[in-house]
């Protein structure tokens, strides 16, 4: 109980400290409705990593760009706290001091090597903090739906896609 209230603490420290960085106060990136620009690059840095072999798949070069729109989509039709909530932690992401104290690497995104990416998440995947897990979790569960919600990708998981309308 008092390390789900320290982490709980440490989230809305961190949240508290990116939100004077300003990083809460950027407008959604161009194109997009929420994500902003350090958003939109940490997705594209974690994504790979993520979805491993069936990323980019038949998508190709629009992979990317369909994914954080769908990803953009997503997190516009959360609940307003579950919404905070998350873009609290992308703000903490966006921070190097911030994202080093959450155990992810202190370079920009778009300088990690997959392998740290891939080090940072299993770090969380298998942390004592409640925290760390429960955003490794939202983390991917976020990346996979909207992976998987792209028609081209059905066949990757056997899913025929949606149920044909047969008129009576």
């Amino acid at each position: 109980m008092q390390l789900g209230t320290a982490s709980a603490a440490a989230l809305t420290v961190g949240g508290s400290l990116a939100a004077l960085t300003g990083c809460s106060k950027a407008p959604a990136a161009s194109g997009y409705k929420v994500l902003r620009e350090g958003d939109v690059r940490f997705f594209r840095a974690i994504a790979p990593v993520v979805l491993d072999q069936s990323y980019p798949g038949t998508l190709g070069e629009q992979a990317p760009e369909r994914l954080l729109h769908s990803l953009d989509r997503l997190i516009g039709t959360l609940q307003d706290y579950a919404q905070s909530q998350l873009l609290m932690l992308l703000d903490v992401m966006q921070v190097a001091p911030l994202r080093a104290a959450m155990g992810a690497p202190w370079a920009d995104w778009e300088k990690v090597s997959h392998a740290d990416i891939d080090a940072f998440m299993q770090d969380w995947k298998s942390s004592s903090i409640q925290l760390k897990r429960m955003g490794y979790g939202s983390l991917c569960k976020l990346l996979t739906m909207c992976w998987y919600s792209q028609p081209e990708t059905f066949v990757t998981t056997g899913y025929p896609g949606p149920p044909k309308k047969i008129p009576a």
